[in-house]
């Protein structure tokens, strides 16, 4: 045979090979119409076919062919490569500003911590699914998300066919989405209707064909890559697909969020949004894999690969967490030197919006060195704390983490000083939880100049009303001439139990960020003090 002959076949060969293996990529919904995520496809096959055609025919210009342009491919790699090019890789984070932490970050509403966490969330959800008739045997709840629902923490998933029969006699969709509140347990909502219509979430993880989500997806967007779909509910309670859009960030190596994807996952319509454009009610679209990535090589290269004395090394202390700030979003982790355990140098927060990173530069205990002070506080029970969340309490940073028992099931709260895991707040609710915190605060050699001191505030009570709170009697005071409502816990003050509209009282608290509501720390009947006179002071 001829070498044109040989050459006609070869280029058959090859084409079939790309056109089978495009044909199957577009039936697994993997083909990208983007040149670099096909980098490695594109010289794969050429490579295979070139070789193996080399070696059936015998010709040496076939294998030294596939020999060189797999080389090449090597080649490139390794200038794209973190060896080469490890300013490009480091970068990936961007430029990450250090700020002060008690002017970046807010108070947080103690009513408004996330006490559940997913865990939780999940059995939650699935004891209200189990409270309707059949229902269980029909759907499954899918993957909960945190997420910022009109100002208030929700964890929000769907509800996902149980196997392809139940999908194929209910082809129009499933009948809603579960909604778990974040801070209250007692807060869980089966969300069957909106606007007086039924719910039908058609296309999930669960459905088939071209309802399937993945497949969906594709058919709407074949630009880019799509990785991590997220259920959000906009801000009227209508739910859609957050799906992350991405492409390579570093050459040919990489990954780098460009934008999002956003799909009705009842009717399918969609848009696609660069990151600049997204709609404010969208959380985040930076997948959390990748800025754990990016931050740890931000810390890893800081000389290169090649420093093998670790000088400089930074790494993340692996744990990631999402937090709310000032109704933004943020990924959270720790930093720590490389070969260091328990010891932290500081924070990080990425915006999961935008991807923009600020280092909190403080020394500490990482999550892991809290978790473990927390735990040692209730060693007695053999509770286990949960990953914790990051606050601001009196400008100093916080740790707080819920305790749970061999059934999962929350028994405490715990506060611990990020500066100094010694200083620790457990309590059976999140007001006792605080004060035993600040508590600690005071006693140590924490300053708290910059913090809010104790304070006190005396006058009649105009109005008193009793709340139970997780099996703890708090009570709600209004004083006359004052707009905040200060919560007693039985916990704090017995005595508060007998006050009545009329009484004279004495209350000490420290305030903790701007809500009305001011849990206090200290409770007396003041019988002598003139009723009416409303004074208040700063404590010693």
């Amino acid at each position: 045979m001829s070498n044109r002959e040989n050459l006609i076949k070869f280029f058959k060969i090859l084409l079939g090979t790309y056109m089978g293996v495009g044909l199957l990529l577009v039936l697994n919904s993997a083909l990208v119409l983007d040149l670099s995520l096909n980098v490695v496809t594109i010289v794969g096959i050429f490579v295979v076919c070139t070789l193996g055609y080399g070696l059936f025919i015998r010709n040496r210009k076939y294998i030294i062919t596939a020999v060189i342009v797999a080389i090449g491919y090597i080649i490139v790699l390794i200038i794209c490569s973190p060896l080469i090019n490890y300013s490009a890789h480091r970068n990936l984070i961007g430029n990450i500003e250090e700020v002060d932490f008690s002017s970046q970050i807010e108070y947080m509403d103690i009513n408004q911590l996330p006490i559940i966490d997913k865990e939780l969330a999940g059995k939650l959800a699935d004891k209200k699914l189990g409270e309707i008739t059949s229902l269980g045997s029909q759907v499954t709840v899918g993957e909960l998300d945190l997420q910022n629902v009109n100002g208030q923490l929700y964890y929000v998933g769907p509800l996902e066919h149980s196997s392809f029969l139940k999908w194929f006699t209910n082809r129009e969709g499933t009948i809603g989405y579960i909604k778990v509140s974040a801070t209250n347990q007692n807060d869980v909502e089966l969300v069957t209707e909106l606007d007086g219509q039924d719910i039908k979430i058609k296309y999930l993880n669960s459905a088939y064909i071209f309802s399937d989500l993945n497949r969906a997806t594709y058919l709407r967007d074949m630009k880019a890559g799509h990785t991590d779909y997220t259920f959000e509910l906009d801000d009227s309670g209508r739910p859609y697909w957050v799906i992350t859009r991405y492409d390579t960030g570093v050459g040919i190596t990489e990954a780098k969020a460009t934008g999002a994807l956003v799909m009705d996952a009842q009717t399918g319509e969609f848009n696609v949004y660069d990151i600049d454009n997204l709609p404010s009610w969208v959380d985040r679209i930076q997948p959390m894999t990748y800025i754990n990535r990016y931050i740890n090589k931000w810390g890893e290269l800081i000389h290169g690969v090649l420093n093998f004395t670790d000088k400089d090394k930074l790494k993340s202390t692996g744990g990631m967490n999402i937090v709310y700030n000032k109704n933004n979003c943020y990924y959270y982790t720790g930093i720590t030197s490389v070969g260091s355990d328990e010891s932290l140098v500081g924070f990080t927060l990425t915006n999961t919006r935008t991807g923009e990173t600020k280092m909190y530069k403080t020394s500490g205990a990482t999550e892991e060195a809290s978790m473990k002070s927390a735990e040692g506080k209730v060693q007695q029970y053999g509770y286990t704390a949960t990953f914790p969340y990051l606050i601001n309490i009196q400008n100093e940073p916080t740790y707080f983490m819920t305790l749970k028992d061999s059934n999962g099931l929350v028994k405490q709260y715990a506060m611990v000083n990020v500066k100094n895991y010694n200083t620790v707040g457990v309590g059976d609710t999140l007001q006792a939880a605080l004060n035993k915190y600040l508590e600690g605060l005071t006693n140590t050699n924490i300053s708290l100049e910059s913090g809010k001191q104790e304070e006190v505030t005396t006058g009649e009570v105009e109005r008193i009303g009793l709340v139970i709170k997780e099996g703890t009697s708090i009570y709600d005071i209004k004083l006359k001439n004052n707009e905040n409502i200060f919560s007693v816990s039985t916990e704090t003050s017995r005595d508060v139990a007998l006050t009545k509209a009329g009484d004279a009282v004495e209350m000490k608290f420290i305030k903790v960020g701007d809500s009305r509501y001011v849990i206090i720390n200290s409770f007396n009947s003041a019988p002598n003090l003139p009723v009416g006179n409303l004074e208040e002071k700063k404590g010693e």
